[in-house]
């Protein structure tokens, strides 16, 4: 996960084949920096990204995690949150997890998934050279990494 305090964004790259404990680990960080999750997040599913360890009903009782954590907190605008999902083998997970579910009530945030950079940058209101910095991750910080182990080996 990386900010840019500029443009008050997160981005979360999600790489190579995510696992769930990658997911409760993301979750967990947000329970104890909870000040993360109030910024617009562009989630970025890179190509040849997958979740295919991951169960559906898993998927269930992570976002009840997340709703949980939402609920804590208190939110004076909509928080937006983009996902881009640049592997086909993820859209079945991405789909689910983005799906028919209700984030605007005791969530105050409002998700959608989008094709293009452009289109997630147009709904995140960003101006052109914005939507560069995003794409280039310029001027965002890392404030949080997790690694298989497998993938954390090969570096």
């Amino acid at each position: 996960m990386r900010h840019n305090p500029e443009l008050e964004l997160n981005r979360v790259d999600y790489v190579g084949s995510v696992s769930l404990g990658e997911l409760k680990a993301l979750a967990d960080f947000n329970v104890n920096t909870p000040q993360w999750l109030k910024p617009d997040t562009l989630a970025l599913v890179l190509p040849g990204a997958d979740f295919l360890s991951v169960d559906l009903g898993e998927l269930d009782a992570l976002f009840a995690h997340y709703r949980t954590i939402y609920q804590r907190m208190s939110f004076h605008i909509m928080r937006r949150s983009a996902w881009l999902c640049l592997s086909p083998v993820a859209m079945k997970h991405v789909g689910y997890w983005v799906g028919d579910r209700d984030t605007r009530t005791g969530m105050s945030s409002h998700v959608r998934l989008f094709e293009t950079y452009a289109d997630a940058g147009d709904w995140l209101l960003l101006q052109a050279d914005e939507l560069e910095q995003v794409k280039n991750t310029i001027g965002f910080d890392e404030i949080f990494r997790v690694e298989a182990p497998s993938r954390a080996i090969g570096r």
